[in-house]
């Protein structure tokens, strides 16, 4: 598994993106950044969508997607997959021919640019060469996390990708299960230690936060790769990360590739 990151921030500024991930050059993992950063060639290959909650950063270059690939004539749909609640909301706020043409009806309801697809919490998908499985986990709105499985390896490695979150329980359970199957976790830390009332409050972690968080793993060593950093508090960040003495964990930088 390949996994591009085209962005990986939770602010905005020219160099540092929003949140997106591409996987084998034919899922995105979120939109915060897609268009800005693929060519159109790139991005006629990508066939899927996962979405894990409706904030603007994780969701924003979708529409722009949407109008590139409806230029392309491509004779198959991208597939948008998240949960019913966050279709709708992007149904209901984006694409809803007032804010952005309903690329699901575009060119025709028969053969539409985009094609939602729902996915339960708890439930297993198999999409293109990839199992996805959708787990809740705990944000400001409803979210959730994936883990994206292989099984063209052997082992079968999976990634799992934790979502915007503040403390929470069941995706690690899921973790544990795995039997050290996990190739890699994604796991946020927005803001520093200084903020911790806002990240209570807004559902995001801080590196004491995130320390609480792997210590679930239980005896699970995968390696850590942080992102959604506040690009103003990226420097106080790291600097408290790396006070933790935890060498699994590394801090990703826009347009890195790992390979699981």
């Amino acid at each position: 598994m390949e996994i591009r990151v085209l962005g990986c921030h939770g602010s905005q500024l020219p160099g540092y993106g929003f949140t997106g991930f591409l996987i084998d050059t034919g899922m995105l993992l979120d939109a915060g950044t897609v268009t800005s950063v693929l060519t159109l060639e790139e991005q006629a290959r990508i066939g899927h969508i996962l979405i894990t909650h409706a904030h603007l950063d994780h969701i924003r270059e979708i529409a722009s997607l949407a109008d590139n690939v409806c230029q392309l004539h491509r004779d198959f749909p991208i597939e948008v997959v998240s949960t019913p609640h966050v279709i709708e909301m992007l149904r209901a706020h984006i694409f809803n021919d007032a804010i952005w043409p309903d690329f699901s009806r575009i060119p025709s309801v028969e053969r539409p640019v985009i094609r939602f697809v729902a996915i339960q919490a708890g439930e297993k998908m198999r999409l293109g060469h990839l199992n996805v499985t959708a787990i809740p986990v705990h944000h400001s709105v409803e979210t959730v996390a994936y883990v994206i499985e292989t099984d063209e390896a052997a082992p079968p490695a999976s990634a799992v990708f934790v979502g915007d979150t503040g403390p929470t329980e069941e995706i690690w359970q899921v973790v544990r299960q795995q039997c050290g199957n996990v190739g890699a976790i994604f796991v946020e830390t927005s803001l520093p230690e200084e903020m911790t009332g806002i990240a209570e409050l807004t559902g995001h972690l801080t590196p004491a936060g995130l320390a609480s968080e792997l210590k679930k793993l239980g005896s699970l060593q995968p390696p850590i790769y942080l992102y959604h950093m506040k690009i103003q508090y990226c420097r106080e960040i790291q600097r408290e990360i790396a006070l933790m003495g935890n060498h699994r964990i590394r801090v990703l930088k826009d347009g890195q590739v790992i390979q699981i």
